[in-house]
């Protein structure tokens, strides 16, 4: 369908973050936008006060009788993961209304528009990545329409907002791979950070979760330029499928034992100086080198900025207004975001959901408040993840001094399915078992009287986890920052 040619469109699961951007970039087009949300949720303020009339509980009204009948009812995959009868698709189905996930539907409009796509894809990284592209680009010539599923701060106008709405030759889309969804995008160019098998309850193993990865990859199009961060896993998965021989790779790192196994354009990450006022390297390049300083932390954001940066690059972005306009990025919401305390500590919320981003980030929070405790209060997201990965999650967070654990965030996932097999509480016994310093927080919407007095504003607290906590926990971080 032309997007020119609709008047009116509903979301069904418009509160999640990607669909509210896709609902706010067809607000902005001045398409009439209505949605829905299973049950009342704080964050869709700024969709409302645009006009967006948002429905709580699913109901076939709110597509037949408010209103003219929309053009299309889009979806987020999740939706149908928990009730695969919901009754708005029902009742779209029997009105013949036209169905689409907000991925099919706005994959098959960005692939028709002339633009440059760039996607960023992998297990980890891709909001923090897509952000600092778009800040690079911004207002040059290839000024982008992004898309994302993280909000970039101060980016529009001054607001935090997870949609940038450039008027340049780009777009920019996190490529998720979630329920195969990725294979809705066709882009000229993508970007790879990390590489670890995730998603369970979409892949059985590492091997087909590579499988995906390859056809998602054989689908480009244009220039197929490939932006591999080398580790061991992409670099052995870049040989599994020969991907040298039908795509442009440009390799960059830090680890040179890696970068050695590699052929082709490579870019070395060296001397790396990590403090609280930012990261301080120099990237190494046949054609010279570059120096950098990012007014902003944590270590590992270094690889998404010249993920971010080699992208720009390959669009023919100059480099010194790549360096320039790489300063503007002013960080992401729940991307190691940073409250200093009180105290002379921090307290840090971040979307890391998975046994690796634990790890990393414990890392970060040690390198970066030498000597402080580390204190993780951790909402486990979906239930296949934390039953798939239990004993991964338990080595992860036992490298923390001190853990709170908040109930699972099922999502897409029902619980009475999984509620004999695994909890939060489960995680919190072991913990406890192997001695380490753990408390038990139950109900998110505990976290105030639960941890008011486990809170020390002289250590690194770090409320990390990709579910709703972020809807709780300000009144608790109000108490300890500045």
């Amino acid at each position: 369908m032309d997007i020119k040619l609709l008047r009116k469109v509903h979301i069904v699961g418009i509160g999640g973050c990607a669909s509210s951007a896709v609902a706010e970039y067809l607000v902005r087009r001045n398409i009439v936008v209505t949605g829905s949300e299973k049950k009342e949720r704080g964050g869709l303020e700024k969709l409302e006060a645009l006009g967006v009339k948002i429905f709580y509980g699913h109901n076939k009204k709110n597509v037949l009788e408010y209103g003219e009948r929309p053009d299309i009812v889009l979806y987020s995959p999740a939706v149908t993961s928990l009730d695969p009868n919901n009754p708005e698709l029902s009742a779209s189905r029997e009105n013949k209304i036209q169905l689409s996930s907000w991925q099919s539907f706005i994959g098959k409009y960005l692939s028709g528009i002339g633009k440059t796509g760039i996607t960023i894809s992998g297990s980890e990284g891709k909001g923090t990545t897509g952000g600092i592209l778009t800040a690079i680009l911004k207002d040059t010539e290839f000024d982008p329409l992004s898309i994302l599923g993280a909000k970039i701060k101060g980016i529009a106008n001054g607001e935090d907002s997870n949609i940038y709405l450039g008027n340049g030759s780009t777009y920019i889309l996190e490529a998720d791979e979630y329920n195969r969804n990725f294979f809705n995008y066709s882009p000229d160019i993508n970007v790879m950070i990390n590489f670890q098998y995730e998603h369970p309850e979409t892949y059985k193993n590492f091997e087909e979760y590579k499988e995906a990865f390859y056809k998602y990859f054989t689908n480009m199009r244009g220039r197929k330029t490939l932006i591999f961060r080398a580790t061991d896993n992409i670099v052995d998965f870049a040989k599994q499928y020969s991907i040298d021989k039908t795509h442009k790779i440009i390799w960059f790192g830090e680890d040179k034992r890696v970068l050695s196994k590699t052929t082709g354009d490579k870019y070395y990450i060296e001397n790396h100086k990590l403090s609280e006022s930012g990261n301080y390297f120099n990237i190494s390049h046949s054609d010279g080198n570059i120096d950098i300083h990012l007014p902003f932390l944590p270590g590992y954001i270094v690889s998404n900025a010249v993920g971010a940066l080699l992208a720009a690059k390959e669009l023919g972005l100059q480099t010194d207004k790549i360096i320039n306009n790489i300063k503007n990025f002013k960080g992401m919401v729940r991307r190691f975001d940073v409250a200093k305390t009180i105290g002379t500590g921090a307290i840090v919320a971040d979307y890391g959901h998975s046994p690796e981003s634990i790890n990393c980030i414990v890392g970060e929070l040690r390198n970066i408040y030498k000597g402080k405790k580390i204190h993780l209060i951790f909402q486990p997201h979906l239930f296949s993840r934390t039953y798939n990965f239990f004993d991964d999650f338990i080595l992860a967070l036992k490298k923390a001094d001190k853990i709170s654990v908040v109930d699972i965030y099922p999502a897409r996932e029902k619980e009475e399915e999984w509620k004999d097999r695994v909890s939060s509480e489960m995680l919190y016994e072991e913990l406890k078992r192997l001695g380490a310093e753990v408390y038990f927080v139950g109900d998110r919407a505990n976290l105030y009287e639960k941890l008011i007095d486990k809170i020390d504003p002289d250590e690194a607290t770090c409320f990390i986890g990709a579910g709703d906590m972020d809807l709780y926990y300000d009144k608790l971080i109000k108490n300890f920052i500045q």
